[in-house]
């Protein structure tokens, strides 16, 4: 229920807040409506977890990848379906382990074109579910059950950089805020709580 009220008071936040380079290229605030698909890669970072009576687990950043499929509504307002999926490694016991999550997302985006540029600055709400794949801190056996699927909300910022008229350049940002993980390691009931990740990519935005 926390997680829900932060996202609230976040979206709240954000709604008030709100061929190559082809010598016929038509400026950033002269929009068009219709379908688009971006590709992400960069790096991401699960937060530190910590244990009660243990060690804190410190993750580091590993790989991220994105990729979307949306409709742009015409300069300003945007939607689109990502999925997202970030492996970040810690070591743990002497052994290194990775973890991994997954995450489905439908994400609202204000995009502020600035006119005369090729620059579009964004930023962006999203909410989804995420599946953390924590197999590799387990022990293996009958009943362990290191995998939990759970609801995520999303914060995402950054700039789009024009080629042409239908491909850009991206770079973003993106924290993913997630509700509390159940895990059951050899029968123990294990609950992690107040984690996220924080990834930043760079990647192409086509528009159809």
């Amino acid at each position: 229920m926390k997680k829900f009220k932060k996202f609230g008071s976040i979206s709240l936040l954000a709604s008030g807040t709100f061929a190559f380079l082809s010598p016929d290229f038509v400026n950033a605030e002269e929009y068009k409506s219709g379908v688009y698909g971006a590709i992400n890669i960069g790096t991401g970072k699960f937060s530190d977890v910590t244990q009660p009576g243990a060690e804190t687990i410190e993750f580091d950043t590993g790989f991220s990848y994105e990729g979307s499929l949306g409709y742009d509504f015409g300069k300003r307002f945007r939607v689109d379906v990502s999925y997202s999926n970030t492996t970040s490694s810690a070591t743990l016991g002497g052994v290194d382990i990775d973890a991994k999550f997954g995450s489905i997302m439908l994400n609202g985006y204000l995009d502020f074109p600035i006119e005369n540029t090729k620059w579009e600055p964004f930023i962006g709400v999203g909410i989804g579910t995420t599946n953390g794949d924590m197999e590799e801190s387990c022990v293996a056996a009958a009943d362990t059950d290191c995998k939990d699927d759970v609801f995520t909300y999303g914060i995402s910022g950054g700039v789009n950089y024009a080629l042409n008229p239908d491909v850009d350049i991206t770079t973003k940002i993106t924290y993913l805020g997630f509700d509390d993980f159940e895990i059951t390691n050899v029968g123990v009931p294990v609950t992690i709580t107040e984690t996220e990740t924080l990834s930043a990519y760079v990647g192409m935005k086509f528009k159809f």
